[in-house]
C-alpha cells in the first residue's frame, strides 16, 4: 500500500501523559481538540499548531503503526489511507 502522507521523524520528548493530563506540563496551553474530528488533516495541522506552538502534528494514515510512547510535542492525526493527508481526522486530536 502506497501512502501520500509524509511521515517525518520527529525528536520524542517522552511524558507520562495524554490530553488534560499533561496540563502541569504546559500550564495554560490548550491540549485536545475534540472540535477537530472530522476537520481535513491539513486545517487541524494549521489549527493545533497555532493554538499550541509548543506541538507538531504528525499525520498519520489508517494502516501504519506508531509506537505506543506518549510524546508530549506531538498530537498525531489519524486519516484514511486512501485520502491522506486531506481526508478528515478520524481521532480526537491530543498531545501525546
Amino acid at each position: 500500500m502506497s501512502f501520500k502522507c509524509p511521515f517525518p521523524f520527529l525528536e520524542c520528548e517522552n511524558c507520562d501523559c495524554t490530553g488534560t493530563t499533561c496540563q502541569r506540563r504546559f500550564p495554560g496551553s490548550k491540549l485536545e481538540w475534540p472540535e477537530l474530528k472530522g476537520v481535513s488533516g491539513l486545517e487541524a495541522k494549521r489549527i493545533i499548531e497555532s493554538e499550541n506552538p509548543k506541538v507538531t502534528c504528525v499525520l498519520v494514515p489508517l494502516g501504519v503503526g506508531v509506537l505506543t510512547i506518549n510524546c508530549c510535542n506531538r498530537v498525531l492525526l489519524r486519516l484514511p489511507a486512501h485520502d491522506c493527508p486531506n481526508g478528515p481526522v478520524l481521532n480526537i486530536p491530543q498531545v501525546g
